[in-house]
C-alpha cells in the first residue's frame, strides 16, 4: 500500500508492527527507521482529520521526544482526505504494565530495581507535564498509554486521542477505560463532548505512579468488609481508597501481601491521599505533574541500597529495608538479585559470624529483673497546712456574726422585751446568712481528688516498668531467631530435595508464567477485572488456583471456572522434558533466599546484645524517674487529705 504525506511525497508502507481497533502501525523504511505510520482501517470523520492537521501544526522537538505525536498527515492521494499519519517510533519498549507487575517485570525488565521504577515514574510525570504545557489533556490514561525502554525512557502513544485546543473550540478525547477514570467522571455512558481537565489527567498519573512504586497494586482494589460485591468502578466513584488513612471507615483494606504507602516519604504518601480522596476531585485539587516530578526527584536523591540484597533500593529514611521484610513475610521475590551467592557461608558483617560468640554476648546481658513498689513515707509525719486566707476570713466573720446575734438577743431581753421578735428575726439573719466556706472546701476536696488521680496514674506507670517483661520479650525473639538459624541448613536441604522431586511441576510453572492474563482475551475478564487480579498478585496462568481467585470479591464460581479453564487449556499444550533436569536458576534462587534469610538472622542476633542493654537501661532509667514521681504523688495525696480534714 502506498500513501502520500501532506507535501505530496510518496510513502511506502513496510512491515506491520501492530494492529489495533482503529488502525494498523507500519514501518516506513523508505523514510526513516525512527518513524512509523499509523493507517486507519476506515475513513475518518472530517473533525478527526482537522484534529490531526492541528496536531501536526503544533509539533516541536519536546513533543517528539516524549510522545508518538503526529508529525505529518498521510493521504491516499496527494490531495485526498487524511487516512493516517507519521509519528516517532517507540522502539525497543514495552507497555508500562510489563514493568510494574512483579511477574512481568522479571521477564521483561529483569535488571530493574526500585530505583528504576522511581525513575520511570518521574519520567512519566515529566511527559505529562510537557503535554499540559501545551494546554493539551491526555484524557484516556491507561496501562497501554506509556511505553518504557530498558533505560527508563518513556514515550506516550495514541496521541491522536488526546484532547487538543483549537482556537475557541476543542478537539475532545472521547475514549477512556473505567479503572483509570477519576471518580467525578465515573458512570458516564460516553465521553463524547466531555471537557477533560488536567486534574482528570492527574488522577490517572497518580494511579500510574502508584502502580509503579507499589508493585502493580490498584489503589481502589482491596478487601471490602461490607455486604455484596464492590466493583472497582464503584470503589473509585465512592473514593474508597483501599490504602488510605480512612480506608477502614469505608469498609476497605489493602489486599494480602500488599506493599503499602508506608514505604514512601510521608509527603508522597500524602500526595496519594490527596489524589484519591474527595479533596482531589475539586478544581485543581490533585497533585500536578510538576508536583510529582519534584517529589520523585527528591525520592531518587534519598534512595539507599540494602546491605543484604543489592537489588533492594528503598527510601533512606526507613530504619530497615522494606523489601526484605515483605519478601520474608509473603514469600514473593519482587526483584531479581544480581550476583546470587552459591553457598550459605556469606556473612552479613565485616568479619566472620560466630554464633557461639554472638550468643554468649546475648546471654551476658543482665536482665533488670523485677522490683517491689516504692516504700511510701509515713502519713503521721504530715501536718496540715494553714487554712487558706479566704477560708480563715470567712470563718472569722461567721463567728463575729453569730456572737453578734446572741449579744443582740440578750440586750433586747434586758432592755426592750417588747422588740424581742424583731430582734429575733435580725439575730437569725446574722446567725445563718452571710459568706459561706463551701467554695473553699470544694477546692480542698478537688485538690485531694486530683492528687489521688495523679498517684493512681504514677502507680500504673510503675507497674509497667516493675517487671522485665519487655526485656524477656526481646530475649524470646532472639531465641526464636537462634532456633530458625540452627535449622537453616536442614530446611534448605529439604527444599532442595523438594525441587529435585518436583522438576515437572517447576517446568510447568515456568511455562505457565509466560502467559500473562493482561495479554490474553479470556471470557468475562476485561481490563477492570485484570487490574483487580494484578492487585491481588494473580498475573499469569501460573498464579491461578480455585481458592486464590474465588477469595477475591466479585469473582464468583463462573469467572473462577473460566480462569481455571484457560489455565487448563494451556496446561494441555505443555510438554515435559525429562532430560532438562533441574534448572540452575531454581537452585540459585533457593540459595539466594536462604542466604538472604541467613544474613537477616545474623544481623538480628548481632544487634541483640546492644538492643537488650538498651531495653535494660531504659527500664532502669524509667524506674529511677518513676520512683521519685510515685513517692512525690503519695506525699501529695497525704498532704491534700490532711489539709481537707483539718479544714472540715
Amino acid at each position: 500500500m502506498e500513501l502520500f504525506d501532506s507535501n505530496g511525497r510518496r510513502i511506502a508502507l513496510g512491515r506491520v508492527l501492530g494492529r489495533g481497533g482503529e488502525g494498523t502501525v507500519h514501518e516506513v523504511p523508505s523514510i526513516s527507521q525512527h518513524l512509523v505510520a499509523k493507517v486507519y482501517h476506515e475513513p475518518i470523520a472530517p473533525e478527526k482529520q482537522a484534529k490531526l492537521r492541528a496536531m501536526v501544526g503544533r509539533v516541536d522537538e519536546r513533543l517528539k521526544e516524549i510522545a508518538t505525536w503526529p508529525l505529518a498527515t498521510l493521504h491516499p492521494s496527494a490531495s485526498g482526505p487524511v487516512r493516517g499519519f507519521l509519528m516517532p517510533k517507540a522502539a525497543q519498549a514495552d507497555p508500562v504494565h510489563h514493568l510494574y507487575g512483579p511477574a512481568h517485570r522479571k521477564q521483561r525488565f529483569p535488571n530493574a530495581d526500585w530505583s528504576f521504577l522511581v525513575n520511570t515514574a518521574r519520567n512519566i510525570a515529566s511527559a505529562f507535564k510537557t503535554v499540559h504545557t501545551y494546554q493539551c489533556v491526555i484524557g484516556d490514561v491507561n496501562p497501554n498509554l506509556v511505553f518504557v525502554s530498558k533505560n527508563s525512557i518513556v514515550r506516550l502513544i495514541d496521541c491522536d486521542s488526546f484532547q487538543v485546543p483549537n482556537g475557541n473550540s476543542t478537539f475532545f478525547c472521547e475514549v477512556g477505560v473505567p479503572h483509570f477514570t477519576p471518580p467525578e467522571l465515573q458512570g458516564l455512558s460516553s465521553f463524547r463532548g466531555i471537557h477533560r481537565t488536567e486534574n482528570h489527567d492527574n488522577f490517572g498519573l497518580a494511579l500510574l505512579v502508584f502502580h509503579l512504586l507499589l508493585m502493580g497494586r490498584h489503589p481502589f482494589s482491596g478487601r471490602y468488609s461490607g455486604r455484596g460485591d464492590m466493583s472497582l468502578e464503584k470503589a473509585i466513584a465512592e473514593f474508597r481508597f483501599a490504602f488510605g488513612l480512612s480506608a477502614s471507615s469505608k469498609g476497605m483494606s489493602a489486599p494480602p501481601n500488599a506493599v503499602i504507602p508506608a514505604i514512601l516519604p510521608p509527603a508522597m504518601a500524602a500526595m496519594f491521599e490527596l489524589a484519591f480522596t474527595e479533596k482531589g476531585a475539586g478544581p485543581n485539587g490533585r497533585p500536578t505533574a510538576a508536583n510529582w516530578v519534584s517529589a520523585l526527584d527528591s525520592l531518587k536523591a534519598q534512595l539507599r541500597t540494602c546491605r543484604q540484597e543489592a537489588a533492594h533500593k528503598y527510601f533512606g529514611a526507613l530504619a530497615n529495608c522494606p523489601w526484605c521484610a515483605a519478601e520474608r513475610q509473603s514469600g514473593i521475590s519482587f526483584f531479581i538479585g544480581i550476583g546470587v551467592a552459591s553457598t550459605m557461608s556469606t556473612s552479613s558483617g565485616a568479619g566472620a559470624f560466630n554464633i557461639v560468640t554472638v550468643w554468649a554476648n546475648i546471654r551476658a546481658v543482665q536482665s533488670p529483673g523485677s522490683v517491689s513498689p516504692p516504700v511510701m513515707p509515713s502519713s503521721h509525719a504530715i501536718k496540715a497546712n494553714p487554712l487558706p486566707s479566704g477560708l480563715r476570713a470567712a470563718r472569722t466573720w461567721r463567728r463575729v456574726r453569730r456572737w453578734g446575734a446572741v449579744l443582740l438577743l440578750l440586750v433586747c431581753i434586758v432592755t426592750a422585751p417588747k422588740y424581742f421578735f424583731g430582734a429575733l428575726l435580725v439575730a437569725a439573719l446574722l446567725y445563718f446568712l452571710g459568706n459561706s466556706d463551701s467554695q473553699e472546701m470544694q477546692g480542698l476536696k478537688a485538690a485531694w481528688d486530683t492528687a489521688k488521680q495523679v498517684h493512681a496514674t504514677a502507680q500504673e506507670q510503675w507497674k509497667a516498668v516493675s517487671t522485665d517483661q519487655e526485656f524477656q520479650a526481646k530475649l524470646n525473639e532472639l531465641h526464636n531467631a537462634r532456633k530458625e538459624y540452627d535449622a537453616l541448613a536442614s530446611r534448605m536441604a529439604a527444599d532442595k530435595q523438594k525441587l529435585q522431586s518436583n522438576v515437572r511441576d517447576l517446568q510447568l510453572r515456568k511455562y505457565l508464567d509466560t502467559f500473562f492474563i493482561a495479554d490474553h482475551d479470556i471470557p468475562g475478564i476485561g481490563p477492570t477485572r485484570k487490574a483487580i487480579l494484578t492487585s491481588f498478585g494473580v498475573e499469569s496462568a501460573a498464579d491461578i488456583s480455585w481458592n486464590r481467585v474465588k477469595a477475591i470479591r466479585g469473582f464468583g464460581d463462573r469467572l473462577t471456572r473460566d480462569l481455571l479453564n484457560w489455565r487448563r487449556s494451556l496446561e494441555a499444550k505443555f510438554v515435559f522434558n525429562p532430560n532438562q533436569g533441574l534448572d540452575p536458576a531454581d537452585i540459585a534462587t533457593l540459595h539466594k533466599r536462604y542466604t538472604l534469610l541467613k544474613s537477616q538472622l545474623e544481623t538480628q542476633m548481632q544487634a541483640g546484645p546492644s538492643q537488650l542493654a538498651q531495653i535494660r537501661n531504659h527500664i532502669q532509667q524509667r524506674r529511677a524517674m518513676l520512683h521519685d514521681i510515685v513517692v512525690a504523688a503519695a506525699l501529695q495525696v497525704a498532704q491534700a487529705e490532711a489539709d481537707f480534714k483539718a479544714a472540715a
